[in-house]
């Protein structure tokens, strides 16, 4: 079991979506969870909300939950 197996267990098994930077407007969902190859120290489990139409995204991944 290689480091990104662990990281999608325990997301998964603790009812999370993703990871997200906690000092930017990085995010990935468990599909494709760490695209960069380089996952930062920084990068804390979050939850999938709707984004901003502003953004372009279709998605963004937060620390917080969405209601």
């Amino acid at each position: 079991m290689d480091i990104k197996q662990i990281v999608i267990k325990y997301l998964q098994e603790n009812g999370f979506d993703g990871l997200v930077e906690k000092w930017s407007e990085c995010g990935c969902e468990i599909p494709d969870l760490m695209p960069c190859d380089n996952p930062s120290t920084d990068c804390v489990p979050g939850y999938k909300k709707t984004a901003n139409p502003d953004t372009g995204w279709d998605f963004t991944i937060s620390t917080t939950r969405e209601v």
